[in-house]
């Protein structure tokens, strides 16, 4: 059994200083890294680790105030003052009950998940009537209505208030399309605001040398936090080591309708194409673009592959299911203001359709397709 000392701000008002994590369960989180390239267990003893985990904890302590808490792959028990917490399954069964910006509704999750598991010691109430109560009634309505209408008192209460709240939206139905209409602008002009200051951010980053994909101010970290430079809108990137397949690229970039694209990063001073020497003006790809396409090549092949098991590991890890059907790659890469005549230019556009699944943009490519996104938006230079 591992100690873990609890370091986070969070756990200053909790009475506890340490949770357990039994050896086995203990190995295998010290070998998970977090985004930063840190420890995870330093990020879940911060407090920042693991949604939901420090209700959890403060739960448990409410009803033993001595507990020893110990985190398991085993079941979820109690024996005599040590508390053991199957955490895995938590998440799984407290997560879509957690709301990141409600305290109330972490404390219910626990609450919830404990005593599914531990029902000798925690009753859920379900008489409260938190934001999950109001969810599961509005769904009813109907239902809802027809059982407290069957009483006269209850009745009248609610042709009373209904009359009221009919009587105040109208009233207020012409200020609330104004308030919409204003909110609506400036929610665009706050995304156009956003997305100008990216784009300059992008042609300074230009002017300057940064490395493919190591360190915090890398091409590739810069791009993943600004893909709607793309084209295509993603959701949230998923990362190599929490889908558990080494043969991937770092983030693997899903798409609203449920694929995923790959994305290649080279420098923009790298060359694309160059001229075949063996073959009077023709051009073929540069060293860089090679490496770079033929990588793609690789990795389209092993997620083809193993689409079963990432399909399997990214449902497991963030709950959500893809499909891994026909992804598209793209490389990153050079200087298209570079290519000084026309016969490079049409090259470069012969050589990309000759590519199946696989397209090769440029930094310029990006950066038009950022500012057609913007004039899209309404903004006008």
């Amino acid at each position: 059994m591992k100690e873990i000392i609890l370091k986070g701000k969070n756990f200053q008002n909790l009475n506890i200083k340490s949770v357990f994590f039994d050896e086995s369960f203990y190995n295998e989180l010290s070998k998970q890294k977090t985004k930063e390239g840190g420890n995870y267990l330093d990020l879940i003893a911060s407090g920042k680790g693991i949604r939901g985990f420090k209700h959890l904890i403060e739960v448990l302590l409410e009803k033993d105030p001595k507990a020893k808490i110990i985190f398991t792959h085993d079941v979820t028990k109690k024996s005599k003052n040590n508390w053991y917490i199957n955490l895995n399954d938590y998440k799984k069964s407290a997560a879509p009950r957690f709301f990141k910006l409600y305290r109330e509704t972490g404390l219910d999750g626990a609450m919830y998940y404990l005593s599914q598991k531990i029902p000798d010691h925690f009753s859920y109430d379900t008489a409260i009537i938190n934001e999950n109560n109001l969810k599961m009634i509005s769904k009813n309505i109907p239902e809802v209505f027809k059982k407290i209408s069957q009483k006269r008192k209850d009745k009248d209460y609610i042709i009373s208030k209904t009359a009221d709240i009919i009587t105040e939206l109208g009233r207020k139905k012409k200020k609330l399309k104004q308030e919409i209409d204003s909110l609506e602008k400036i929610k665009l002009a706050s995304n156009i605001a956003s997305m100008l200051n990216d784009l300059n951010k992008f042609e300074l980053r230009l002017s300057k040398k940064y490395s493919e994909t190591s360190g915090k101010n890398s091409w590739q970290k810069w791009l993943k936090n600004h893909s709607w430079m793309f084209g295509v809108y993603y959701n949230e990137p998923y990362e190599k080591n929490q889908v558990g397949f080494s043969s991937i690229p770092d983030y693997l970039f899903p798409t609203i309708d449920g694929f995923i694209d790959i994305y290649e990063i080279k420098l923009p001073s790298h060359d694309i194409i160059k001229a075949d020497t063996n073959h009077s003006g023709s051009f073929m790809w540069s060293g860089k673009a090679n490496e770079a396409i033929s990588q793609c090549v690789n990795y389209l092949h092993e997620i083809e592959l193993h689409q079963l098991l990432l399909v399997k590991n990214i449902e497991k890890a963030y709950n959500v299911k893809l499909s891994f059907i026909k992804p598209r790659a793209f490389v990153i890469i050079g200087d298209k203001s570079k290519l000084n005549t026309e016969d490079e230019k049409e090259a470069l556009r012969k050589l990309n359709y000759s590519l199946h699944g696989i397209e090769v943009l440029t930094y310029n490519d990006l950066k038009d397709r950022g500012h057609q996104i913007l004039k899209i938006s309404g903004y006008k230079e």
